[in-house]
């Protein structure tokens, strides 16, 4: 299974496996699901993350950041916040 998004409001919640197989997809033209006004990144719905996938979320955490606007995430899972502390950048779970 792959990851998907849904965007309501000012949330994008991921679903699925955020992975090395998925990831590409959303860096294809007129995929990448982050729009102005997303805010908050769910991530309660993603049932595997790796490497991968925490690259594109720090990816997206930067454009935002660079756009001048906050990107929180949410619901982090158990392992994909291991998987945070472990690069070292568990901050990014300060929602």
């Amino acid at each position: 299974m792959s990851a998907t998004a849904t965007v309501q409001g000012a949330r994008l919640s991921l679903n699925g496996r955020l992975d090395l197989d998925s990831v590409p997809y959303f860096s294809e033209p007129g995929h990448n699901p982050l729009t102005d006004a997303i805010t908050e990144l769910d991530l309660s719905g993603l049932s595997h993350c790796d490497s991968a996938g925490v690259a594109l979320l720090l990816q997206w955490v930067s454009e935002a950041h660079g756009q001048g606007r906050p990107l929180s995430l949410v619901s982090v899972p158990g392992k994909v916040k291991a998987l945070l502390e472990l690069y070292d950048i568990e901050f990014l779970t300060l929602a």
